[in-house]
């Protein structure tokens, strides 16, 4: 075992990170080449000092306690510090301590890594995960935070608020007449003037294509009708987009947060109610009023009807939608989706009754039947995995783990087969026992998939300490992934993130060849859309799990 400095510098010289040496009073004794190199130093410059004659004192301090608690309790410190370098540039270290014995005595032994660049990575992921990468602008899940916020001022009679809605009249005309250069120039302009309307406090999100929200909040009065007639006049005035000129116009829904109001969701939706209202007319606003939303009946009839069918399983079945390797198109895999028909309701869409079972606590229940139907019926299909949704509520339960396990038991399926899918929002969210349910899953075998990656606020470090299987990137930045460059950046972004972090990455939403050719040479490994089947009765299930998505040949090799 070495135990002299001269052994430790032939040793440590090799290494291929920065590497240095402390004594018991915080004097430098070692410093290899590398670190040398690295930090533009020489050894003779630091050889012999302590770290008060090299660095601020505040930051000689920080070092000086690091090093204390790694000779006290001869435990291993890691810490991460920004620090600035020689030329004045900020750059983020890791550093490893731990205690070693040099002639009978105690010192500091310290490795130094920069993770400058990867820091950076995920903060630009960061980024985009709460911005719409065109405009800058905040996109839905930043701006349901504020709503959620702003709901909670009002219930408490701190302020006013109002929600807008705006699409914009006419903006297919400009795109099929300029070319998307245009629109996405006009979009931007547009998101300027919207932020420009309202005050710097006021939140002005991109919702969709040229669907626009602004959140605005007063602690005294409001004019509704005002920021509503500034938003009309300012998007009927002449857009000057790379040499051309452009007229458009915009419809408005417009929602007041008043006390009564209960969560964004529904804020948003009474938003949508009126901006439908409004593009009746077009150009023009609609603000909210109960007597515009016959939804609602409609919704409690849904809540009621769906209540039934758990209790029966009348109506309910499971579809499923193949998913299929990247670079040969064989289906490895399947999601099951929740399909209901109703007697008198017909056909109910599964973003109105998955919604109304979320709020009204029968998430549970629709979420065993799911995950029992699709276990079973993969009992007779070998080599597929089968993945099925969880909702944020479900991971609510701390019973939720033990259902997901009794249910492989009963219906005597491999975990490894199985693969939960949970959106990005509601992990983030998550709190600590539901890390430790989704954690005892991974455990037992099972997979986590995140799904709707980069549309909401991603913790990485979240995704490190889960250790999820797999990121689905949302269909939003696959479809136009081809056309658009911030779509693309994203894409790409996502899948060097997943291969850095030995994650597997899934697009969603694949529907054409060109689709197809650049999320394979993105570097994701599985597909998932229309492009190879829609979602699929459970009878046809050994009919495309056979299937082999030929490649395009201009895809070969």
């Amino acid at each position: 075992m070495i135990q002299d400095l001269a052994g430790w510098s032939k040793v440590l010289e090799l290494m291929p990170t920065a590497m240095f040496v402390r004594d018991a009073s915080h004097r430098w004794v070692f410093v290899n080449r590398i670190a040398c190199d690295y930090f533009g130093i020489e050894p003779d410059a630091v050889l012999g000092r302590t770290d008060a004659e090299l660095f601020p004192p505040d930051q000689a301090e920080r070092f000086a306690r690091g090093d204390d608690a790694v000779l006290r309790g001869h435990e291993v410190v890691e810490s991460e510090e920004a620090v600035y370098d020689l030329l004045g540039k900020s750059r983020t270290l890791l550093t490893r301590k731990t205690c070693i014995e040099l002639d009978g005595k105690p010192h500091v032994l310290a490795s130094v890594t920069d993770i400058t660049e990867l820091r950076e990575s995920e903060a630009h992921v960061r980024w985009l995960a709460c911005h719409d990468a065109l405009t800058g602008l905040s996109n839905r899940t930043a701006l349901f935070s504020r709503i959620d916020a702003a709901v909670g001022r009002a219930a408490e009679n701190k302020g006013k608020a109002a929600l807008y809605y705006l699409d914009l009249d006419g903006f297919k005309k400009v795109n099929d007449t300029y070319g998307h250069l245009v629109g996405d120039e006009l979009l931007v302009q547009f998101g300027k003037r919207l932020r420009l309307t309202v005050g710097p406090n006021d939140v002005v999100a991109r919702i969709g294509g040229d669907e626009f929200a602004v959140l605005v909040e007063d602690s005294g009065d409001l004019d509704l009708d005002g920021v509503a007639d500034a938003m009309l006049a300012l998007a009927s005035a002449p857009f000057d987009v790379l040499a051309a000129q452009a007229f458009i116009g915009t419809s408005i829904g417009v929602v007041p947060i008043t006390t009564d109001a209960t969560s964004s969701g529904e804020t948003a939706r009474k938003a949508d109610s009126a901006l439908y209202e409004a593009k009746k007319s077009r150009n023009r606003y609609v603000v909210y009023t109960n007597a515009l939303d016959a939804s609602l009946a409609h919704r409690r009839e849904i809540e009621n009807a769906l209540a039934q069918a758990l209790r029966t399983g009348e109506g309910l079945s499971c579809h499923y939608q193949p998913m299929v390797r990247a670079t040969d198109g064989k289906v490895i895999g399947l999601e099951a989706l929740a399909r209901w028909r109703h007697p008198t309701l017909g056909v109910v869409p599964p973003v109105q009754f998955v919604a109304v079972a979320e709020e009204t606590g029968l998430i549970g229940p629709l979420g065993e039947w799911v995950l029992r139907t699709a276990c079973a019926r993969m009992k007779g299909v070998d080599d597929l995995f089968i993945a099925v949704n969880v909702s944020a509520v479900q991971l609510r339960d701390d019973r939720f783990a033990d259902r997901v396990l009794s249910i492989l038991a009963e219906t005597h399926l491999p975990p490894r087969r199985l693969e939960l899918e949970i959106t990005e929002t509601a992990i983030v969210h998550a709190d600590g026992a539901a890390t430790r349910l989704l954690k005892r899953l991974r455990q037992a075998g099972v997979r986590i998939s995140l799904d709707d990656f980069g549309t909401g606020y991603s913790s990485l470090t979240l995704l490190k300490d889960l250790d999820v299987d797999k990121v689905k990137i949302d269909r939003s930045f696959v479809q136009m992934a081809p056309l658009a460059e911030d779509s693309a950046a994203i894409v790409r972004a996502v899948s060097n993130l997943g291969s850095a972090l030995g994650l597997c990455v899934v697009a969603e939403g694949v529907e054409t060849e060109a689709q197809r050719q650049f999320l394979r040479d993105a570097g994701c490994d599985e597909l998932q859309g229309y492009l190879f089947s829609a979602a699929v009765p459970e009878d046809r299930i050994e009919r495309v799990s056979g299937m082999l998505a030929p490649l395009p040949a201009h895809s070969a090799g």
